[in-house]
């Protein structure tokens, strides 16, 4: 009976026997032409596929870096600001338009309250209306010269200006200066019409050093802009002041 020993042995002859003759036949194969060849055309093919699959893999990331691109476009925002008193935008902010500030008559109670920035080139599709139950759109003037030398009855424009990568834009009343992480667009006065008159107006954001329309100092009236003073009472002084004229700041992020 042969032992484990003996078994042990027979099986690393075996084994050793086997690959010698593999080795050997590995030789011959490596020295014919034909399996030279062959091996060739493999390594050919395979480089070929390597590079098709390169290829696809350079389209898949340009198809995936141009979503990225669109991606990023269409989540680019803008916002626009009125920049009252003034014919251009601050910086590097986009003119739209620059115009004339326009709203109702001091005068008349129907008046609007707010006021616009009417564009320079304006679109009509009709001469007449239709009755005379209508609204009225004036231009605006300074009625004081605290907002600038001679400001007083001097017509005021305006513009309206795009901030590119910029979401919010804020007009604080009673400030010149903006809060952390927003940017100061520009600083003035705070502005509203007289309070004696008739027509409800609103408080606008007046550049501190304001242009004037050529040709527009005369006295036509229409929509006017006085200073806004405090008023202690209900609003508490300090931190306000009786009598103080309002600043105001369009602050954007």
């Amino acid at each position: 009976m042969l032992t484990f020993l003996t078994y042990a042995i027979l099986f690393f002859f075996l084994c050793k026997t086997g690959a010698t003759k593999d080795q050997q036949k590995k030789r011959l194969l490596l020295n014919d032409p034909d399996v030279i060849a062959d091996r060739l055309g493999r390594l050919e093919s395979l480089v070929h596929s390597l590079s098709d699959e390169l290829q696809q893999e350079k389209t898949k990331r340009n198809v995936l870096e141009g979503t990225v691109s669109q991606l990023t476009k269409s989540q680019k925002t803008s916002s626009t600001y009125i920049r009252w008193g003034k014919q251009m935008c601050p910086g590097n902010d986009t003119l739209l338009y620059t115009g004339f500030i326009g709203g109702g008559l001091f005068s008349e109670a129907g008046s609007a309250a707010d006021a616009v920035c009417l564009p320079p080139n304006p679109d009509f599709t009709k001469t007449t209306a239709s009755q005379a139950a209508v609204g009225h759109m004036y231009g605006t003037e300074f009625e004081t010269n605290y907002f600038g030398p001679k400001s007083f009855d001097e017509d005021v424009p305006c513009s309206v200006c795009e901030i590119q990568d910029g979401t919010q834009t804020i007009m604080i009343p009673g400030k010149n200066t903006c809060f952390n992480e927003w940017q100061v667009k520009y600083k003035g006065n705070l502005a509203s019409g007289y309070y004696v008159h008739t027509s409800a107006t609103t408080f606008i954001c007046v550049d501190e050093s304001p242009d004037y329309l050529r040709s527009g100092e005369r006295n036509t009236n229409g929509k006017i802009l006085v200073e806004v003073i405090a008023k202690c009472g209900a609003l508490p002084c300090p931190p306000y002041h009786e009598g103080y004229p309002l600043t105001c700041v369009v602050c954007a992020k």
